[in-house]
């Protein structure tokens, strides 16, 4: 049997969102990748690894973050292989609050809606904010831009470099979807080769711990006590 076009897939999609009550809203201009692209931008390992890393080995330590990943990293796969039967369930733009409002009602959905909202302005601000850190840091080194954030320079340095991160982003998804699209894909392969010159140089640059200190050896400098 001859492999679907992609206008006759596109017309049996917008078939099946009919059949689910939902009108087509968006066109279809971003493939698999890059979909997958957008999420593992959104995840974004770097930006976890470069801001935060030094939290948690200060406020836990190997064994807490060792153990944490994986705890933390088995209950996220339950909820994104729940997530992805929803997904494949009801396949629809609205994507999370649609799919609250079909399997509860509209409350559920308009909560679930907006608590995504929420998120996805705190995740945004959250990584644009630790680049500008590191962006004013790097600026500091070349031609003393001012990037400490214990002073009032630093702190409008920082912000500013914040406002325009933010001002491209936002004129990459007004000039359209192909764009971020490409930005996404970009970020995926930018992703995977720093973390990989990360990893060797880290294991070839400095001495390496036994396996045991991931899973033993803890820090408590919160001032809280353990």
């Amino acid at each position: 049997m001859p492999a679907a076009t992609k206008e006759e897939q596109i017309r049996a999609d917008t078939a099946r969102l009919h059949q689910l009550g939902y009108a087509q809203q968006l066109f279809r201009d971003m493939g698999g990748f890059s979909n997958f692209a957008i999420s593992f931008t959104i995840i974004s390992v770097l930006t976890g690894g470069l801001t935060l890393y030094s939290y948690g080995l200060n406020h836990g330590g190997p064994q807490q973050m060792g153990i944490g990943w994986l705890l933390v990293g088995a209950m996220v796969l339950v909820v994104a292989a729940a997530m992805a039967q929803l997904a494949s369930a009801l396949p629809t733009a609205g994507a999370l609050y649609y799919q609250a409002a079909k399997l509860g009602n509209k409350h559920w959905g308009w909560i679930t809606g907006w608590f995504n909202l929420i998120g996805q302005i705190t995740i945004t601000t959250g990584i644009v904010f630790g680049n500008a850190i590191f962006a004013a840091a790097l600026l500091n080194a070349l031609w003393n831009y001012p990037s400490d954030l214990t002073t009032t320079s630093g702190k409008v340095g920082v912000i500013a470099i914040f406002a325009v991160l933010l001002a491209v982003q936002a004129t990459i998804n007004h000039v359209g979807v192909r764009l971020a699209a490409r930005a996404a894909d970009i970020s995926v392969w930018w992703h995977i080769g720093v973390i990989g010159v990360l990893l060797v140089a880290v294991g070839l640059l400095h001495p390496l711990h036994p396996l045991s200190y991931a899973f033993t050896q803890s820090y408590d400098q919160s001032g809280f006590g353990s």
